[in-house]
């Protein structure tokens, strides 16, 4: 069944939600870690074609009520490392989401479809992607998010202040931007979550969707960090990982074994996953771009207010990829930022904010060459190690003095740039040294990056590319990397729709596939997932413990469930060896402890069993039958209190030889119970056998 599942006590919900209460062990046929532009189209579409779906997410499951539009609460909410994420030199501050639907929850909800000059350049790097799957994946996408452009009542003071600069200056390729929105509030803070769930993100329009597809299997577990990815040989058989709490402390273990494993983390987090396991070693990592946007902010006499209205609705071309500038280039896009956001982006110059309603900001979006790189820290943490080249410094000079020379032609007292060393211009004939600064002491430039992209580059040549061109890894045969990482260069506009149509694209070859991912069995591997919800899964120790530090919360007339039905194994249940489950849901499905010694196996009868129990008079009677023997153990049930164990339910068998023997029972919920077995001895003294 399809629904949502996170180590969090949460209100009610719009989807089905339930709470993780253990250690979960999962079979599916596609695994997805990150369920953000990536890993939420892969779901949607692979489960809507019949596969089993588990995608797993980091962050916690958050609602429109949940997000209340102030910045001390939404950044540890709802953005990675509450939005102190930088590169290694503390330079550049990467802006990313950690939450069910990623990046699409905290953006400008902006649109670019792929750029002409991208496809073309990418397909001679080795990208066999045509422009007939571009253009049907971009299509079906802006349908599902309902993408449309910004209407000239949305375009607020600020970003009619860029729209005024460009007609001003004589620049011609200019407009309002595409956005994925419906009856925007024009609140103005997008960069919290939407409150009012107008932004069309994942979690709205493609997780929605799946979930309530009735034909669909997708679960979805937040709170769940991705660790391990378990492989024999080219097939990868599943993934491991922690369910962490709001600290970071783990709390349960998951383990899920799949036929396909798609990892769609991020550019930062997907390639940190694959260093981790020494998958691609010697390629993951490279290449790395990330958009770098120093702003350039006008102080006008008059008031603006441009927390209030859209914040990123229109865009200069002239200088970018989408004017058909080949060698890098720049756009200038309109922005904003909440109060917290935008004074910790300010040089620390006092009395600043003061002026915030009077302020005009626009920043400088620079398609810098794949020069960065992600690795991992002593500690095992990704580090992002970049330095913007002489060409990128050069698109920022260039675009921050075009900036800074329309806001002072449109009437600005003075200009705040990004520039530690120059952050105040009083004037037109200031702007070269604002100029000369970036070019001379990059340093000191503040820079903002919300596109990391590249470092597990797409292509046909497996000595530099991680991924070929549908996304699978070299080496492996069900294993793929699916998300803005695998770009051979950067995008050089907002990557958002980009991103969804290379997951649509990679959906539709891999169900054109499936036949050939469908003959993979990856072997089971049980990792650490016992618990009360999976005690088949349990170790004969773990199981002890999990007996020990549990109550009976249920008397013996909970035991019964199967007065009638005759059970005849092979025909009405089965038990299957080589996966642990048994076909029946009338009777209690027995396990015994998952040990592989001689000695358990000899006495747990090959590890499947059942119980059954029906009314009898003023008593309760039951039988219990291991699958692979002739035992069929009559049984009665009663409830008794021991000081070692408190209230329990006692099974005392009467038939020879198994008078011998007796159950101490725990029925630890309406579908669980943990029993310890005796032999040669009256109750509570006889001689431990086992846990079951």
């Amino acid at each position: 069944m399809s629904g949502i599942y996170g180590v969090e006590y949460l209100d009610i919900r719009e989807e089905r939600y339930q709470t993780v209460d253990g250690d979960v062990l999962e079979e599916a046929d596609v695994c997805i870690i990150g369920s953000g532009a990536a890993g939420s189209v892969l779901a949607k579409k692979l489960a809507e074609a019949g596969r089993s779906v588990v995608l797993l997410e980091r962050g916690g499951y958050f609602e429109g009520e949940d997000m209340n539009q102030r910045d001390e609460d939404m950044l540890p909410l709802l953005w990675k490392k509450s939005g102190a994420n930088f590169s290694n030199d503390l330079r550049t501050a990467i802006a990313q989401g950690s939450c069910l639907g990623g990046s699409t929850v905290i953006n400008d909800a902006v649109c670019f479809p792929i750029p002409d000059l991208v496809k073309r350049e990418w397909r001679e790097l080795g990208v066999g992607i045509s422009d007939e799957e571009w253009d049907y994946a971009t299509k079906e996408v802006s349908e599902i998010i309902h993408v449309s452009e910004v209407t000239e009542d949305e375009i607020n003071i600020n970003n009619n202040m860029l729209k005024r600069g460009c007609s001003l200056m004589g620049y011609e390729n200019h407009g309002p931007n595409l956005r994925n929105c419906v009856n925007c509030m024009r609140c103005g803070l997008c960069h919290l979550g939407c409150h009012y769930e107008t932004k069309q993100d994942m979690r709205i329009t493609y997780l929605h969707e799946a979930l309530n597809d009735p034909g669909s299997n997708l679960r979805i577990y937040c709170n769940c960090r991705a660790e391990n990815i378990t492989a024999t040989g080219s097939v990868v058989d599943g993934v491991g990982g922690d369910f962490l709490d709001r600290i970071g402390n783990v709390v349960f273990k998951l383990r899920v074994n799949a036929r396909i494993v798609i990892v769609a983390a991020g550019a930062i987090a997907s390639t940190e996953l694959l260093l981790k396991n020494f998958i691609a070693e010697g390629k993951a990592g490279k290449g790395l771009s990330l958009h770098p946007a120093p702003f350039v902010i006008g102080d006008f006499p008059f008031e603006i207010k441009a927390h209030q209205g859209v914040p990123m609705a229109y865009t200069l071309h002239d200088f970018g990829v989408t004017n058909g500038v080949e060698d890098g280039g720049f756009l200038i896009e309109s922005s904003f930022l909440p109060p917290l956001q935008f004074s910790m982006a300010l040089p620390a110059l006092r009395g600043l904010m003061k002026r915030y309603g009077h302020y005009a900001m626009a920043g400088v979006l620079v398609r810098d060459d794949p020069r960065g790189e992600v690795s991992l820290s002593d500690l095992g943490f990704s580090r992002v190690s970049y330095r913007p080249g002489t060409k990128e410094l050069d698109a920022m000079a260039r675009g921050a003095e075009l900036i800074a020379r329309m806001w002072f032609r449109l009437g600005a007292t003075r200009v705040i740039t990004s520039h530690l060393s120059k952050g105040i211009l009083n004037g037109e004939k200031e702007i070269s040294d604002l100029t000369d600064a970036i070019r001379r002491d990059p340093n000191k430039v503040i820079l903002g990056s919300a596109h990391p992209q590249g470092g597990n580059r797409m292509g046909d040549d497996p000595r530099s590319c991680v991924v070929d061109s549908s996304c699978k890894v070299f080496g492996f045969e069900n294993l793929f990397v699916c998300d803005a990482s695998v770009f051979p260069t950067a995008l050089g506009v907002n990557p958002q729709l980009t991103i969804m149509a290379l997951a649509t694209i990679i959906s539709d070859r891999i169900n054109g596939r499936w036949n050939e991912f469908a003959s993979l069995n990856p072997r089971v591997r049980l990792g650490e997932v016992c618990s009360t919800k999976q005690p088949m899964r349990c170790k004969m120790a773990k199981l002890k413990k999990l007996f020990d530090e549990s109550e009976s919360a249920f008397g013996r007339e909970s035991l019964v469930n199967s007065p009638n039905m005759k059970i005849v194994d092979g025909e009405n249940w089965s038990f299957d060896v080589d996966d642990l489950t048994i076909w029946n849901n009338r009777y209690w499905k027995g396990f015994y402890a998952s040990d592989d010694d001689p000695l358990t196996k000899g006495l747990v009868y090959a590890l499947g069993f059942y119980k059954r129990f029906w009314i009898y008079g003023d008593s309760v009677r039951g039988e219990t039958h291991p699958y692979y023997s002739d035992i069929y153990a009559a049984n009665e049930a009663s409830e008794v209190e021991y000081p070692e164990y408190g209230k329990i339910t006692l099974l005392q068998y009467f038939d020879h030889p198994y008078k011998l023997f007796y159950d101490i029972l725990k029925i630890v919920d309406k579908d669980t119970l943990i029993g310890e077995a005796f032999g040669f001895g009256s109750p509570p003294e006889g001689k431990h056998v086992f846990y079951f």
